[in-house]
């Protein structure tokens, strides 16, 4: 038995490592610098960085409806929802919402922690969401063979599975979901508070800056960067201040800037 014990022990240590390594290797032309600053509003909103090879966010508001989160980390993403939400003055039962950018691992390890929150995705992402479906992108297929992520099952969590771009009310808030497949079936982009947060939709590097969602990880590049160039004409006229990617790095939007994603 205990030989048994110590061979599974080791098995589990060594798929954790080659994952490891496979996506540090994989991520590492996308910069894990953070410029989180433009989200953050002391007392009614907080973000949380979770780890793995490249930083994800989970970024939290305070609303009239109680809190809504968009996007729920990876590793470490317990104590690092745990200490956002302390900088609001909250729980994680106060979380009512939560806007999933897409159903990738990095960005939906929280959801024991807030499954009692109405999940929104596009509903062409509800089946990688619950594990019913496997990913495009040769990276995430592979590592989900490794590794099985740890996902919800349909039941776990109640779903709002959207079709086409909605707008969401919460008082005087606004949240405006706009649908950009490519980088997975559903990747849906929000706008909220001036934040145009893009998911992996959009990837930024210190050499290339901001572009389409990068390759190996993504279902249909084309159909990303034709997504991102229908949406522009969507946005709200001087809506957008800022853009933040799911992997906390945000800069000022500007026409130059969508000038450049739509090349």
């Amino acid at each position: 038995m205990a030989s048994f014990a110590l061979m599974s022990a080791l098995r589990t240590q060594w798929r954790r490592a080659t994952l490891s390594a496979v996506l540090l290797a994989a991520t590492a032309s996308a910069s894990c610098h953070s410029s989180i600053a433009p989200p953050v509003e002391v007392g009614r909103s907080a973000v949380a960085l979770s780890g793995g090879p490249n930083t994800s966010m989970i970024y939290l508001a305070r609303t009239p409806d109680g809190l809504l989160a968009i996007d729920l980390g990876w590793w470490g993403q317990s104590r690092g929802l745990s200490n956002a939400l302390k900088q609001l003055n909250a729980a994680s039962t106060d979380i009512r919402w939560v806007f999933l950018t897409h159903s990738h691992r990095d960005h939906v390890a929280a959801w024991r922690e807030v499954r009692h929150a109405r999940f929104v995705l596009a509903a062409s992402e509800e089946a990688r969401l619950f594990g019913q479906s496997s990913h495009g992108g040769w990276i995430p297929r592979w590592a989900d063979r490794v590794w099985p992520p740890s996902l919800p099952r349909r039941g776990d969590v109640a779903t709002t599975g959207l079709t086409t771009d909605t707008t969401f009310v919460f008082g005087s808030d606004t949240l405006h979901a706009y649908l950009v497949p490519g980088h997975t079936p559903g990747s849906t982009v929000y706008l909220f508070r001036g934040v145009l947060f893009v998911g992996d939709a959009m990837t930024f590097s210190h050499w290339g800056g901001f572009g389409p969602a990068k390759r190996g990880f993504t279902d249909d590049r084309s159909l990303a960067a034709r997504s991102l160039t229908a949406l522009w004409a969507r946005l709200p006229t001087g809506a957008v201040r800022y853009v933040c990617t799911a992997h906390a790095h945000c800069a000022a939007f500007t026409p130059d800037f969508a000038n450049r994603l739509a090349k």
